[in-house]
């Protein structure tokens, strides 16, 4: 009774201390998923157009593909931009979010298979407006606002108003969050921002006090959601996914440039790569004056930019590029983030051990999207890169010093 009370115990409380096999009601072989966000469709009503609440069949403004592993206890996501440029079935290159309008689910993880060049064995399809329900009924999902978001959605109706900084955001305010795109980088900026928003709901997932919610979500989403996949078996995917430790959680956005028309345009070797990554493939080898390196300087203190590009490029870093403005904060990053860009949690490790392992190892697409590897300098790096300066300059004095006397 000691054990059963025990297994019982540690699988409702801390699933993410058991093996995936042994867990209850839980994921049991790797599945890869289809996740879509579709856009509001419009039915006619007599004069003008009405939304339609209940359609699945919109362009898909987001586009996931996970890959759920128990065997490795991992999560793996691949965010595709919806203007990257593939080739739909029977409909020729267009953009990869109108293969859900132009063919529904079926069409369009057809479409993504083929371009993945990798099996996908089922769907979901999420309506815009059941994200404004499941938010709601999990109290809200605490993010960071990275700038002032201001502009009406009149695709939704929505209004969006957000101030940068710390927010428990509202089901409408969530919404509003991951269908901006008015800035610099337009839809490459809102992949950024699911991404961000996405490891939120993970990270709030494994709290024990969102558990009790699991039934009144799968009731909700019943609503808003249009998959193949049962009860029972979405069920078990949330448990496997609450049980997955952050360290195992890989959140990225498929590499590429913009087009001279503003398309994404991917190249295959990326594919590839991603691909592997997402099947669980490790690339072990990286090497400093491979890893190309953007620091933001998100610290209270001025200049550690610079000061932390010098002290990268003395250890053989030979791509490093200090951006003026990474982050529009309300205040000072307290932790550093070293975001590993593209699938690459090795590169950012490294990074991290020529920092002194100081800060976090982020694996998600939310950094400077040309870089490998981005840091986001906090309090925490501060006195760590003023030592190593004021260590260098010691010894660049002492050096002089002993240059200069007398045999």
């Amino acid at each position: 009774m000691g054990v059963l009370g025990a297994y019982v115990y540690v699988s409702v409380s801390k699933p993410q201390l058991m093996p995936p096999q042994l867990r209850i009601a839980t994921l049991r072989k790797p599945t890869t998923i289809l996740m879509l966000g579709t856009d509001v469709v419009y039915s006619d009503s007599g004069r003008r157009l009405k939304a339609d609440k209940d359609a699945f069949t919109g362009r898909s403004d987001t586009i996931m593909v996970g890959r759920l592993d128990p065997l490795a206890n991992t999560l793996r996501v691949i965010s595709i931009p919806r203007d990257t440029l593939v080739d739909i079935p029977g409909n020729g290159t267009q953009k990869i979010n109108a293969a859900n309008a132009i063919g529904g689910p079926d069409l369009a993880k057809a479409t993504i298979s083929n371009f993945l060049d990798t099996p996908i064995e089922h769907y979901v399809v999420l309506n815009v407006h059941g994200l404004v329900d499941l938010v709601n009924e999990l109290g809200g999902i605490t993010v960071e606002v990275p700038k002032r978001m201001q502009y009406m959605d009149w695709t939704a109706k929505l209004k969006i108003d957000l101030e940068p900084g710390v927010h428990t955001l509202t089901g409408n305010q969530a919404m509003g969050f991951v269908r901006f795109r008015h800035d610099a980088l337009g839809d490459i900026g809102r992949v950024q921002r699911q991404e961000i928003f996405l490891r939120a709901v993970l990270d709030k997932a494994l709290k024990p006090e969102s558990w009790k919610h699991i039934p009144k979500l799968i009731e909700i989403a019943q609503n808003y959601i249009s998959t193949d996949l049962s009860a029972q078996e979405i069920l078990e995917m949330a448990n496997f996914v609450r049980g997955v430790p952050k360290s195992n959680q890989l959140l990225t956005m498929m590499p590429g440039n913009f087009s001279p028309g503003g398309d994404w345009a991917v190249e295959r070797s990326d594919v590839r790569r991603m691909v592997a990554r997402l099947m669980g493939a490790n690339f072990i080898e990286t090497t400093r004056d491979s890893i190309r390196v953007a620091i933001g300087n998100c610290s209270s203190t001025e200049g550690m930019g610079f000061k932390l590009a010098k002290i990268l490029g003395s250890k053989g870093y030979k791509n490093v590029i200090v951006q003026k403005r990474m982050l529009e904060l309300s205040d000072s990053l307290k932790r550093t983030r070293i975001v590993a860009q593209k699938a690459n949690p090795e590169d950012a490790s490294l990074v991290k051990s020529d920092l002194g392992n100081i800060g976090d190892v982020v694996n998600a697409s939310v950094g400077d999207i040309e870089s490998s590897v981005t840091i986001m300098i906090g309090d925490d790096l501060v006195e760590k890169i003023l030592t190593i300066e004021a260590d260098s300059s010691t010894r660049e004095g002492g050096s002089k010093s002993a240059s200069g006397a007398s045999p």
